[in-house]
């Protein structure tokens, strides 16, 4: 049974207070679930077990290095104190000068898992996409299906035919050498037990924001996750910003804009979102019963061509011009398929300019919703919401329905699935960094065009939270609204047979103009579905010996 707070009335409507939530058990959940690692430096090692004797000592012998959720969260804390002693504000992604962590998380194929298991209870892991695995699923998703294509699993680094990962390694650090040291030290050790290194990559933050190869920050949201640290008193996983006077905005939100969602999305074992934000609906595992305090991984290697994608954004904004929207720009055309502008502020709060200040604050940034106005929220701590606020947008004439951030999260605006908050149910958990060198403004390209981001999720379903995204709304033209289109940035056109070419169309009062991609900008080289088990099933159970031996 999972602990909650108190036995009050589970309807916070009803008793008009906050509704309980569950306490995290701190020691069994990976860190990088739960509540991330949040480095600036990231590595990941990609391994195939030998024999299962030496596969199941050297799983026992990592697990004492393996970073759990208590480690990660007391880091954590002492970033926030650097901080605030420093005057860097709350929300900065700043680095903190004075830690030199290096932390470590492993995740396991269904294949890895059921060989060590000796078939036994890995078939209860019921989600299909796992248990499938990511090569066999890659058309689903968009993938392209002819096998001389780039995207092709074919054609992959690792996780195509006969390189399918059976253990996947993510290391996270505040230092280069500090990473490099440990990611050496993982790779001479999978030697040493008879492993084999089926790819391995370095990457990290390009500038201090968080930019992507493209130029716009990344990560700037994320979901809430509700839940309690243990402690007295326990305190809140995710801080809550929005002044307590404010109900019921208080109980839904973490930082403005950002929903607080159930643990259960992410984490097994733990509540899971209803249809009401505030209710939840009753703890799953939906897998063998070891699996609580586990999460499912995604990893997805995808090369970003920003040569291709600025080309790509100058043709259309020309082409846009001639149907009639004065003004369109290539970078303004790269802004509309995003929804923010390269700092990160969003274009449904400033639509005409981009504003740094705005992209850099985290209590306002993702203040916005869609169907209505936006009202300001009071703040804790004396804070203030000094920027324009957002307008209502139901159509899309201010943000496109096909930008990135509307086609995975609706916001308040009902969709296919259902009404008002309808994608609670459909977030993830990403802990992804860039690789290679950023793309050169003059001179040769140092990394030949292979630069792009490792693409990293954590979730409870991955059929209905990652591949739903991908396939379900960022590659459906008409989803999760019509009219929208593909989602030009990431989604895939994964119609049987259909060219690779996407559309969107750019909606203004008068004009609505299309836009047409002949080729991907975002390319998969690689990756595999994992699942991410708590500290005692890696040491009890998957590094044990079963009784069928």
């Amino acid at each position: 049974m999972v602990n909650m707070l108190s036995a009050m009335d589970a309807s916070a409507s009803a008793t008009g207070q906050a509704p309980p939530e569950p306490v995290f058990d701190v020691d069994e959940i990976q860190g990088n679930v739960l509540p991330g690692f949040m480095k600036p430096r990231m590595a990941v090692i990609a391994l195939e077990f030998g024999d299962l004797a030496s596969a199941r000592r050297w799983l026992g012998e990592l697990v004492p290095r393996v970073t759990t959720m208590s480690q990660t969260m007391a880091s954590r804390l002492k970033v926030r104190q650097e901080r605030l002693a420093r005057g860097v504000s709350a929300g900065s992604t700043e680095a903190a000068q004075t830690l030199d962590d290096a932390w470590l998380n492993v995740s396991l194929s269904y294949t890895s898992i059921a060989n060590l298991r000796g078939g036994g209870d890995a078939s209860k892991f019921e989600d299909e996409a796992f248990r499938t695995g990511l090569a066999d699923r890659s058309s689903l998703l968009g993938d392209p299906t002819d096998p001389s294509a780039e995207g092709n699993p074919a054609n992959w680094l690792f996780g195509g035919p006969g390189k399918a990962a059976d253990a996947l390694v993510v290391l996270g650090a505040d230092r280069q050498r500090t990473l490099q040291r440990l990611f050496d030290e993982v790779v001479e050790e999978a030697l040493a037990a008879h492993l084999s290194v089926l790819y391995g990559e370095v990457g990290g933050k390009l500038d201090k924001l968080g930019h992507e190869h493209f130029g716009f920050q990344d990560g700037v949201s994320q979901p809430g996750v509700r839940g309690l640290l243990p402690g007295e008193p326990p305190s809140y996983l995710t801080p809550r910003t929005v002044d307590p006077s404010a109900v019921p905005e208080t109980w839904l939100y973490g930082l403005p804009g950002q929903y607080l969602v159930w643990p259960g999305a992410f984490v097994f074992g733990y509540p899971t979102p209803g249809a009401d934000p505030l209710l939840a609906a009753p703890a799953a595992i939906p897998g063998p019963a070891w699996a609580k305090n586990g999460s499912y991984a995604v990893y997805r290697r995808l090369r970003q061509d920003v040569a291709g994608f600025r080309a790509f954004a100058e043709e259309q904004a020309a082409s846009l011009q001639d149907q009639g929207l004065a003004g369109m720009t290539g970078d303004l055309l790269q802004t509309h398929v995003v929804g923010r502008w390269p700092s990160g502020a969003p274009l449904s709060r400033t639509p005409d300019a981009d504003d740094p200040d705005l992209g850099a604050d985290p209590l306002c940034n993702n203040h916005f919703e869609f169907a209505a106005d936006t009202p300001l929220l009071p703040l804790t701590g004396g804070h203030d919401d000094p920027y324009p606020r957002a307008k209502a947008d139901p159509v899309g004439l201010t943000c496109p329905l096909a930008a990135h951030i509307r086609k995975v999260n609706t916001r308040d605006v009902g969709n296919d699935q259902g009404g008002r908050r309808a994608s609670f149910q459909r977030r993830l958990l990403r802990r992804g960094l860039p690789y290679g060198p950023p793309f050169p403004k003059t001179g040769p390209d140092p990394a030949h065009g292979d630069r792009g981001l490792m693409f990293l999720s954590y979730q409870a379903s991955i059929v209905d939270q990652f591949e739903f995204l991908n396939t379900t709304w960022m590659g459906d033209p008409v989803a999760p609204r019509s009219p929208s289109g593909h989602d030009l940035l990431v989604g895939q056109n994964g119609e049987p047979g259909a060219e690779r070419q996407r559309t969107c169309v750019i909606v203004k009062p008068t004009v609505i103009g299309t836009v047409v991609a002949e080729q991907d900008v975002v390319i998969p080289t690689g990756g595999g579905y994992f699942f991410t088990p708590s500290i005692s099933a890696l040491r009890d159970v998957l590094a044990a010996t079963p009784a069928s031996d």
